[in-house]
């Protein structure tokens, strides 16, 4: 009998790292400063660095993040905002929450807002929102050279992305603002819901951090019609365990993916490699999903759909307004399937998954012989 291999699990994740994280709750426990305080500030300071930005701003989870990088910008009724027809629906809901008008806009091959869509919009955006899928980032200069000159703020949406960099520049430190989401499934992820916002900008940061409580800086004293959105201490603390870990892990990941990519049928020579992503999901696209699915579930092994229903229908059907068509998206979240990769993934499980994605059912359905994250041969 197979052993399960979950989709995702915390059943491996090692003992002494369990050990911290223990460690880490008693300390602000024993500390008895539950809202703010130190940890939630060294955190803060210590992602800043990390990220080689100025600032960093906890908050309660990605949507939020997103939310509020969107009022500090003053995106507000009457602002269109650009998203990708392909994400979470959280981005759409986002600027739906502040007033705006989500547009959206086609993706790419790997599952990214498609650069070449957005140029040619005529929507006159004051935003647009790239979201770095799937732990792989958007092209960052050719955006901001685009946004530049059509006087667009950029609010980058991290969620899948902790870790990476284009150009030698991370995640969240390319745009006004970045958001990020902290759930525990994440590259970076607490033991809860949390978020943080990034940003260099010394007037953006005072900003996000009064709208993140209730619109005011000092007791009784409102600048802002604010929300509440707090990074508890405890999230904090083990944010701060879990960082010291994230290169490592996203290294694990990318470990993972490498042999994936070596070891399914002597594909890797037609494979257009992922060398810049951090593989926060490993996706495939196949033919017939349901036959995949039912033939990993057979074998004990997990699988997830990233996502799948295009954002942009799930806002329509919400909404009633009638959106684009999406042609590459629609195509892209018809035929994509995710298989396990974490950093504990063990040796043994990664054997038997790649010999299950050399199966006959597997190879006959890879798209275009086969599509590793997104990119069709």
């Amino acid at each position: 009998m197979f052993e399960n291999i979950p989709y995702f699990s915390f059943d491996g994740t090692p003992f002494f790292v369990k050990k911290a994280w223990a460690k880490s709750i008693n300390r602000v426990i024993k500390d008895g400063e539950f809202i703010g305080g130190k940890f939630v500030a060294k955190f803060e300071l210590e992602f800043a660095e990390y990220l080689k930005v100025k600032h960093v701003i906890g908050v309660g989870n990605g949507y939020d993040a997103l939310e509020i990088s969107l009022k500090a910008l003053g995106i507000k009724e009457g602002d269109y905002v650009a998203v990708p027809a392909h994400t979470f629906i959280a981005t759409w809901l986002a600027v739906q929450a502040v007033g705006a008008t989500p547009v959206g806009v086609d993706c790419d091959k790997n599952g990214l807002i498609d650069l070449n869509e957005l140029e040619i919009n005529t929507q006159n955006f004051k935003a647009v929102i790239p979201v770095h899928m799937h732990g792989r980032m958007v092209n960052m200069k050719r955006l901001i050279d685009w946004a530049a000159l059509k006087n667009v703020k950029i609010i980058e949406d991290c969620a899948q992305s902790h870790g990476a960099d284009y150009l030698s520049i991370k995640s969240g430190a390319w745009g006004e603002i970045g958001a990020f989401s902290f759930y525990p499934t994440k590259n970076l992820g607490a033991l809860g819901d949390a978020g943080a916002i990034s940003t260099n900008s010394d007037e953006l940061a005072a900003k996000v951090r009064m709208i993140a409580n209730y619109g005011s800086d000092k007791k009784y004293k409102y600048t802002y019609l604010g929300v509440n959105s707090r990074l508890d201490p405890v999230q904090a603390s083990i944010l701060s365990v879990n960082l010291r870990k994230l290169d490592l892990w996203n290294s694990k990941r990318q470990k993972i993916a490498k042999k994936y990519l070596e070891n399914m049928g002597g594909l890797e020579n037609k494979l257009v490699k992922s060398e810049d992503s951090v593989w926060h999901h490993f996706t495939i696209l196949v033919k017939n999903r349901e036959q995949v699915i039912k033939l990993f579930n057979e074998n004990k092994i997990g699988t997830e759909i990233h996502y799948p229903e295009l954002a942009s229908d799930i806002y329509s059907k919400l909404t009633g307004n009638m959106l684009g068509e999406f042609p590459k998206a629609r195509d892209f979240v018809s035929h994509v399937l995710s298989i396990p990769i974490y950093p504990w993934l063990s040796k043994k499980s990664v054997k038997r998954i790649i010999k299950l994605m050399n199966h006959d059912i597997v190879k006959q359905n890879l798209i275009g012989d086969s599509a590793i994250n997104g990119n069709r041969i």
